[in-house]
């Protein structure tokens, strides 16, 4: 038995990135969640596992099943076979319900600990594939938009189908402004006013834009980038009533310069993007004023857009 403790760290991250809906991501520097583990020899033989949330004001569940991050670290204790149980303290760094994919971050830095308890038998595939099943436990369905660049770093593509694959895609040196306002709102929630159906002229359009969408990252083009951003015909015009204030946000945004806007994940966080920090800066600080006039409080975020991915920080 092995008195290692491991702790584990993973970035908020960016999800659907307009006409992407759970196929583009992308990690932000700056906030994440901590996952500490350590094994628990009275629970050797019974891949048990003691939870301890903290940051959460008590919201979170704590029952290993139930919470996102335990869930993970359950099973990938059943499918290594392992004998020990497990201490887990769950940090949370990340709002809950707030678009900045918090299930996620706490999913991956539990698959990043975890391995490392397991003496990294997982490769970054698998992990992905461990932490999906976290977003399955917290908001119901198992998207990779936001575990796989939480684990990867970057831009991530997920490519769906029965072979789901997570690709990076490299981007420009562009910066991002991410606000997220002290309002909540559920992944459940937000997916449930989502259509199920759509037209087959809507489907061409979003495809083609978010197919625009990778173009303009590959041939550093900004200003297709925010347009094909801007561009989604599905998810955005469902989700944005729901969002205080939304549309003066994005007027707000891109008069400071900005070259898009778009909803951050479920929301009702909101992200655009920049040529350069300076301008990133103060693109976050046009947002943020808008619900500041509303006697509702905000946290900015600056940073590149693709961040580092989740990592060990202490063993």
């Amino acid at each position: 038995m092995s008195d290692k403790v491991i702790r584990a760290f993973a970035p908020a991250t960016v999800a659907n990135v307009g006409p992407g809906f759970d196929c583009f991501g992308f990690a932000i520097e700056g906030v994440g969640d901590a996952v500490e583990v350590r094994e628990w020899p009275e629970a050797k033989k019974r891949k048990k596992i003691s939870l301890e949330v903290r940051g959460d004001g008590g919201k979170l569940p704590v029952k290993p099943a139930k919470n996102c991050a335990s869930a993970v670290a359950l099973a990938m204790l059943e499918e290594s076979g392992a004998d020990f149980g497990l201490k887990m303290i769950l940090g949370k760094g990340l709002p809950l319900g707030s678009g900045l994919g918090s299930s996620g971050a706490s999913s991956a830095a539990a698959a990043v600990a975890v391995n490392a308890l397991l003496d990294n038998r997982y490769a970054s595939e698998e992990l992905i594939r461990f932490a999906a099943l976290g977003e399955q436990v917290a908001c119901g369905t198992a998207h990779l938009d936001n575990v796989a660049p939480a684990i990867l770093g970057g831009f991530v593509l997920v490519r769906q189908g029965e072979d789901v694959q997570a690709i990076t895609v490299p981007v420009p040196e562009w910066w991002v402004a991410v606000v997220h306002p002290q309002l909540e709102l559920p992944t459940r929630k937000a997916r449930a006013v989502i259509p199920s159906q759509i037209t087959l002229t809507t489907m061409t359009r979003n495809v083609s834009n978010a197919a625009a969408l990778m173009v303009a990252l590959m041939s550093n083009d900004l200003e297709l980038f925010g347009r094909a951003v801007m561009s989604d015909m599905v998810v955005e015009p469902a989700r944005a009533p729901l969002i205080t204030n939304y549309k003066l946000v994005k007027k707000a945004a891109l008069s400071a310069g900005a070259a898009g806007v778009s909803i951050s994940g479920a929301g009702p966080s909101i992200f655009a993007v920049a040529t350069d920090k300076p301008r990133a800066r103060e693109i976050g600080q046009a947002m943020s004023a808008v619900w500041n006039a509303l006697e509702i409080s905000t946290e900015v975020y600056v940073s590149p857009l693709g961040a580092r991915g989740a990592r060990i920080i202490e063993t």
